[in-house]
C-alpha cells in the first residue's frame, strides 16, 4: 500500500485542514457546519503546533496562571491558554469548537462573547439597516453569528479571521 496523503506535522494540518476549512467558511458565510469545522480546525492547530514545535513554544510562550503569576507554557492546554490571553478571538474560537463538540460547556472561557452552548453560534439574519456601516452585513443576508450579551453579537467570520491571521503571523514570526 502506498500512502498518498498523511498529516504528520503542523504544516500538514495547516494546509490540509485549517486552510480548506477556513476557505469554505469564508465562501459560505451562512453555513453553520462550515463555521464549526473552521472553529475546530483553527482551535486544534495549537495541538499540532505544540506537538511539532514543543521546544520553540515552551521557550517563547508564557501565560498568567490562576494565581496571577507568569509561567512558561508546558503543555498543549497551557499553550492554548497563552494564545487566548494574547488573542481574545482565540478564546472565542476555543469556546465555539468545544461547544460544537460537547453541546454545553461548564468551563466558560474568560473572554467577552465566549460560547457556553452550541446554540450560541447560529445563522441569523437582520433587517435592512440594522447591520450598520463597517459592522457586518448591512442587513438581510443570513450569516453565522456568535451571540453576545445585550445583543452584542459578533460576526463569526470576524472571529475566525482574527484567529486565522494570528496563526499566519505566528507561522511567519517563528518559521513554522
Amino acid at each position: 500500500m502506498t500512502v498518498v496523503t498523511e498529516f504528520r506535522r503542523a504544516a500538514d494540518f495547516w494546509t490540509g485542514m485549517v486552510e480548506p476549512d477556513y476557505a469554505e467558511c469564508v465562501a459560505r458565510p451562512a453555513d453553520l457546519r462550515a463555521a464549526f469545522h473552521a472553529a475546530i480546525s483553527l482551535f486544534h492547530m495549537h495541538d499540532w503546533m505544540w506537538r511539532t514545535h514543543e521546544s520553540t513554544v515552551s521557550a517563547n510562550f508564557t501565560l498568567i496562571d490562576g494565581n496571577g503569576r507568569q509561567v512558561r507554557v508546558h503543555d498543549a492546554a497551557s499553550f492554548a491558554s497563552s494564545l487566548e490571553q494574547q488573542c481574545e478571538d482565540f478564546g472565542r474560537i476555543r469556546s465555539i469548537a468545544n461547544a460544537a463538540k460537547h453541546l454545553e460547556l461548564r468551563d466558560i472561557r474568560p473572554v467577552p462573547n465566549a460560547a457556553s452552548h452550541a446554540a450560541n453560534t447560529a445563522v441569523q439574519t437582520t433587517g435592512w439597516g440594522q447591520g450598520g456601516f463597517g459592522k457586518g452585513s448591512y442587513g438581510g443576508a443570513p450569516r453565522v453569528m456568535l451571540a453576545g450579551p445585550n445583543g452584542n453579537d459578533m460576526e463569526f467570520s470576524d472571529v475566525a479571521k482574527g484567529v486565522y491571521d494570528m496563526w499566519g503571523k505566528l507561522r511567519i514570526d517563528y518559521g513554522w
